[in-house]
């Protein structure tokens, strides 16, 4: 559970309001309400109250729960992101895949999560608000994006270990990577609809960014020695 849930739960047990079902089952049905307004009106178009007569509760009952809309959304969001990361393999299980069928696992995962609808229109959302939310952009990043790009490491890590891949940098190459997945998907996350990221086939273009991956890392190939990290 979330910082912005458990403080929403602690809310609700605070008020008492004699309603069916748990605190989390209420929050969490208030959340959803939420999800449905941001999706279909946008930051600037939801309002509190839009939100408290999508869930049939009072705005009252919101500010006991949320400072404020920014705070809902962010709930929101880190909602979304747990749901999308429930199914996420794991280092051990992606041990036993050789390193294709691995890292097409991942980039499957990743890319096939960021194109349900309403991935893609709260990423639309959070990216164009970004500039207002730093900290809740950074938490996003920190708890999605940071979480794959260290599976993704460890694996690299793994197989370098038995030789299976050849890389001088995994934690480089592993942040490569899913930069190369995610390149054309982000430009359409940004650029286009909801519908059309949802019926994207990126099939095409994961294959030749694992084929370039793994070409490009097979051992025994002759590689210049990579730059030192940039001193900040």
């Amino acid at each position: 559970m979330t910082s912005i849930t458990k403080t929403a739960v602690a809310a609700l047990r605070r008020c008492g309001r004699p309603r069916r079902g748990t605190e989390t089952e209420r929050l969490d049905d208030l959340i959803v309400a939420a999800t449905r307004v941001f999706l279909r009106d946008g930051y600037d178009g939801a309002s509190i109250d839009r939100v408290a007569g999508e869930a049939g509760v009072s705005t009252r009952t919101i500010y006991e729960r949320f400072k404020n809309k920014a705070d809902l959304l962010g709930a929101v969001i880190e909602r979304l992101v747990e749901r999308n990361m429930a199914g996420v393999m794991t280092v051990e299980e992606l041990d036993r895949l050789e390193p294709r069928e691995a890292l097409t696992r991942i980039g499957e995962f990743v890319t096939g999560r960021a194109r349900q609808p309403d991935a893609s229109s709260l990423f639309r959302i959070l990216a164009t608000e970004a500039h207002r939310f730093p900290e809740l952009v950074a938490k996003v990043r920190q708890t999605a994006k940071s979480r794959i790009d260290a599976l993704v490491i460890a694996y690299l890590r793994g197989q370098v270990r038995r030789g299976s891949l050849e890389v001088a940098d995994t934690e480089r190459a592993g942040i490569l990577f899913m930069q190369m997945v995610c390149a054309e998907l982000n430009e359409c996350l940004l650029f286009g609809s909801a519908e059309g990221v949802a019926r994207l086939d990126l099939r095409a273009h994961l294959a030749l960014v694992v084929d370039i991956f793994i070409n490009g890392t097979r051992p025994g190939q002759s590689r210049p020695a990579l730059p030192e990290h940039p001193t900040l």
